[in-house]
């Protein structure tokens, strides 16, 4: 989108063509502070707009005091503090109910804005009773990840929400949250993450808990037509409850049977197709291996999968290699949590390790094994000329059968 020079900014403004203005003060916003034109534009901008907002019949439109305030908030244009209380003041005028109450909260030693807060006051106590008594028992963290996967296969764009997408149906009962792209550029000026699962989240976790429950049930609402049973647990766990979930029949373990887990980063699909490959092969040498592309599927719980396999598992491969250590010592991502989980339990059992096999499948010990785990004796799988001699020594292991085999103590001979 192409934006008028300075010179013609001005005729904007006295055209009143407030939107064409807004959008040109939000292009400029980095320059402003610099060029001496553009501060006289923005200061122009700024008399003009609120001469007109104080007249009596002034009919500006709410979108574009919504967009004023926006950038101001974003701070991607700040206007003085009597200009802003002024804004503050129209909008909770044109508000209603809740909206007009939180509106005049921002200023509420302000006439206009304490009457405005008083005529809406029972929403307000209306909203935070409901917020008690029907969310006590919700478990987000639960919710948000079932959501999450829900909203994030691109494959499929009718329940894929992408970040212009979630923002958009936001401001549906956001209306002055910013939009995607100042959204992003705001979250890049304070240093946050941009990735689409920790800043949706940020998102829902700054939202009351009524409007989150409105907003989440609007996603789900969209989204049913093509995946009713992801989203019907969802809705359950919204309600406060626990959705039934009916015992997937399973194969007997024999108790005679070694059960392993195992911990690996996916660093990309050729890796993920070699775990996935020594998996099957010791399922097919009669391990019971516990692996998250066997047990995990859309709507399970990645933390609680994690947790009861650590507990059920015999012993525990870690598949180490330079992405691996880079994740579990910043604790990020699964690899994260379950490194800090293992983690633990080694520190309390320093000198009698005998869960966890280090497997060292690419990259030198000190870059792929964090330093902690680099006193246990890996089984170094890099080579896959080398597998089948690499996989004999890692099922004797796992079996506990050692090779070499240290021979019962005899008796001392006699030497008389």
């Amino acid at each position: 989108m192409a934006f008028p020079s300075q010179e013609e900014i001005l005729k904007q403004i006295l055209k009143q063509d407030w939107k064409s203005v807004l959008e040109f003060l939000y292009a400029n916003k980095k320059d402003i502070r610099t060029d001496g034109l553009l501060q006289f534009a923005a200061r122009t901008f700024e008399t003009e707009f609120f001469r007109q907002l104080s007249q009596e019949n002034a009919d500006i439109e709410f979108e574009i005091l919504e967009e004023l305030y926006i950038l101001h908030s974003g701070k991607f244009h700040e206007i003085n503090e009597s200009n802003y209380r002024n804004l503050i003041r129209e909008l909770a005028k044109k508000s209603k109910g809740i909206d007009a109450y939180n509106f005049a909260s921002i200023f509420p030693d302000d006439e206009v804005c304490k009457e405005i807060m008083k005529k809406n006051a029972h929403l307000i106590k209306k909203s935070k009773s409901r917020e008690k008594d029907k969310l006590d028992k919700v478990n987000w963290i639960e919710i948000y990840n079932r959501l999450f996967e829900l909203i994030n296969n691109s494959d499929d764009q009718s329940t894929y929400f992408s970040g212009n997408r979630f923002i958009k149906t936001l401001k549906e009962f956001e209306p002055y949250h910013p939009d995607y792209y100042q959204y992003i550029e705001l979250r890049n000026s304070q240093g946050k993450s941009t990735s689409r699962k920790i800043y949706y989240y940020d998102i829902l976790m700054e939202l009351s808990e009524s409007i989150r429950i409105d907003f989440i049930s609007k996603i789900l609402e969209m989204v049913e037509p093509f995946e009713s049973q992801r989203v019907n647990p969802i809705r359950i766990l919204l309600s406060g409850q626990r959705p039934v979930q009916k015992p997937k029949p399973t194969a007997k373990v024999s108790d005679e049977v070694t059960t392993v887990f195992i911990s690996y980063s996916w660093d990309n699909e050729v890796h993920k197709k070699w775990v996935l490959d020594l998996a099957d092969r010791l399922v097919d040498e009669g391990v019971n291996v516990l692996l998250d592309r066997y047990e995990l599927r859309p709507g399970k719980s990645l933390p609680y999968f994690v947790e009861t396999s650590l507990k059920k598992a015999d012993r525990i491969l870690i598949i180490f290699t330079p992405n691996y250590k880079l994740k579990a010592e910043k604790r990020s991502g699964g690899v994260g949590y379950e490194y800090s989980i293992m983690n633990a339990d080694l520190y309390q059992n320093q000198t009698t390790n005998e869960r966890i096999i280090p497997v060292l499948r690419s990259g030198l010990q000190a870059e792929s094994i964090p330093e902690f785990m680099q006193q246990y004796i890996h089984i170094d799988m890099k080579s896959d000329t080398n597998f089948e001699t690499s996989l004999s020594d890692l099922l004797r292991e796992i079996y506990d059968e050692p090779e070499i085999v240290k021979p019962e103590l005899g008796t001392k001979r006699n030497f008389t």
